[in-house]
């Protein structure tokens, strides 16, 4: 007699933590900036109706994808903090942008 296991592993790739910090929101985001992860945070992104921060302390890897969100909020004004020298350098790309 046979015994199968199934065991089902939900990797949970990031997370938002929304926050207030006087008049201005703030997005912690924890964990790995892919894929589907990617969509989830454009779809925080668009529905915060408040000025909002985009803090990376806590972010530990974005693929290419990922650090183009990241580019792309930080060229239309929205301020990016906290990014480690490792995600600094995936974000910027190489193009001298701190």
């Amino acid at each position: 007699m046979w015994h199968v296991i199934c065991l089902l592993l939900v990797v949970v790739a990031i997370r938002i933590d929304i926050e207030s910090e006087g008049p201005v929101v703030v997005l912690r985001v924890a964990g790995r900036l892919t894929g589907p992860a990617i969509k989830e945070l454009e779809e925080v992104c668009e529905r915060t109706e408040a000025n909002f921060v985009i803090d990376l302390s806590k972010l530990k890897f974005a693929d290419d994808a990922g650090a183009e969100v990241i580019r792309n909020y930080r060229e239309k004004g929205t301020n990016i903090r906290g990014a480690s020298s490792f995600i600094k350098l995936l974000i910027n790309g190489g193009s001298g942008h701190k």
